[in-house]
């Protein structure tokens, strides 16, 4: 046994001093003991082996659990998890090893008694507890290293050591260099695709009835199709409606109704184009609005064409009429269909953070914000009409090649009055139908069609 000095005695455990400091230390090491005396072959409860700290790595102990006994040395004891492990683990009972690392909760220990230690495994883990007090602890799981690798392993430790230090020293001066430097700045985002039609980029704020209002609703009425969208606090029965906007192919209108007034905007024109069915109004979501202006104002919306309910319709279509659960967000939509980036869309901002709305007066970034609502919807109607036309599409393009491609003489035998054959291939069955007859001249039976001859 290796020379100690002692230096502190307690009742519970007897710390030891080395009197070579760093792995000098380790290497001598000190057995664990308890009172004036060092003691093996004797039980200690789980605090005594807790307040020994890094004494106790490397002694060989019986441990006894509640699952049972085993003998092994122990590797390492956690305080803050409350656990404890055992390597080179034994069963004394049929002397089975066990690999690997035996670990144990705290409250399932019973006793533990000290034998002896290991000298390899102890000088190995008070190695490593050294490293830990200088360096700080490792990030990774530690590595059990057999004996015959412990002595070039070492050599590697120190390079790696060495080369750890210049990384480090590297890291450090990295940042600072950096902070001299100016950032590049970031890259501009990339231009819109070119548009299906003509999208508004100008836009103009409309606070007062006067020449401008009414120059606006004159415009506004000459329009077959408009885009309207509505932002405020809480928009519904009980919200308020801050900005509604409404755009034409070459400009958008931001009604200020925060400062105009509801009732007032209404009654001045603009309840006319909501309610006229001659113009169909595009907007994302109407649910909100249209609960805002009944139950506030008396006022339904006419002529609507959502996007966001359009998307569930297509969805169905191509899903065999399955309903989704979760409905789609306007940038999304403007994305998918248009190809747009994300900076050229607008995310709406949280319901904590509405009231911003209903400030004045509104920063440019919040008017451009409720711009590109409404600029893109005209564009995104036609997109989703597409997709919803694509059957009548491809039976469109049936029909213009069903005569054409054909030989001069099955041309000659084809009735016109009969569906394709390629087309009634697209259905499950072919039904027989009794189209609704206008002229007096024609009649249908079940096999045939007559035509009378015209009156001379």
């Amino acid at each position: 046994m290796a020379t100690a000095e002692v230096t502190e005695v307690s009742e519970k455990t007897m710390s030891v001093k080395p009197k070579t400091p760093g792995a000098d230390r380790w290497a001598e090491g000190a057995i664990f003991a308890a009172g004036d005396a060092l003691e093996e072959h004797r039980s200690f409860t789980i605090e005594e082996i807790v307040e020994s700290g890094d004494d106790c790595l490397g002694l060989r102990v019986v441990l006894q659990a509640k699952e049972g006994t085993y003998t092994g040395v122990i590797n390492y004891v956690l305080p803050a998890s409350r656990r404890f492990a055992l390597e080179k683990v034994v069963n004394p009972r049929t002397g089975q090893r066990r690999v690997g690392l035996l670990t144990f909760f705290f409250h399932t220990i019973i006793s533990i008694t000290v034998v002896g230690e290991d000298r390899e495994a102890r000088q190995r883990l008070l190695k490593d507890a050294y490293k830990e007090d200088k360096g700080g602890k490792q990030l990774l799981m530690k590595k059990l290293v057999p004996p015959h690798l412990a002595a070039s392993n070492d050599n590697n430790d120190l390079c790696s050591d060495a080369s750890s230090v210049k990384r480090r020293e590297r890291r450090g001066r990295e940042p600072k260099e950096g902070k001299n430097k100016a950032s590049p700045p970031p890259p501009p985002p990339p231009p819109p695709p070119s548009p299906r039609i003509s999208r508004p980029s100008n836009w103009l704020i409309i606070d007062a009835i006067n020449e401008a209002f009414m120059k606006a609703v004159c415009l506004l009425r000459t329009e077959l199709v408009i885009s309207i969208s509505a932002v405020g606090q809480n928009i519904g029965r009980s919200g308020t409606l801050s900005i509604l906007a409404a755009a034409t192919p070459d400009i958008i209108f931001l009604f200020d109704v925060a400062k105009i007034g509801l009732s007032k905007l209404l009654t001045s024109g603009v309840a006319d184009i909501l309610l006229d069915d001659g113009i169909v109004k595009v907007i994302h979501d109407c649910r909100g609005l249209e609960d805002l202006l009944h139950h506030q104002c008396g006022v339904n919306l006419t002529n609507i064409f959502d996007t966001q309910a359009s998307e569930i319709f297509i969805y169905m279509l191509n899903h065999q009429r399955r309903v989704p659960l979760f409905v789609s967000s306007l940038p999304s939509l403007l994305i998918g269909y248009l190809g747009l980036a994300p900076q050229h869309t607008f995310w709406p901002t949280d319901e904590e953070d509405e009231s911003i709305w209903l400030e004045r007066p509104l920063s440019s970034k919040l008017c451009e914000g409720v711009a590109c609502t409404v600029r893109y919807l005209k564009e995104l109607r036609l997109a989703q009409i597409s997709r919803m036309l694509v059957d009548l599409t491809q039976i469109t393009n049936i029909y213009l090649g069903s005569l054409k491609d054909k030989d001069s003489a099955t041309a000659e035998r084809l009735e016109s009055h009969v569906v394709p054959v390629e087309i009634q291939k697209l259905g499950r069955t072919t039904d027989f139908n009794t189209p609704k007859v206008f002229d007096p001249r024609v009649s249908f039976t079940r096999d045939s069609y007559k035509t009378a001859p015209s009156p001379k």
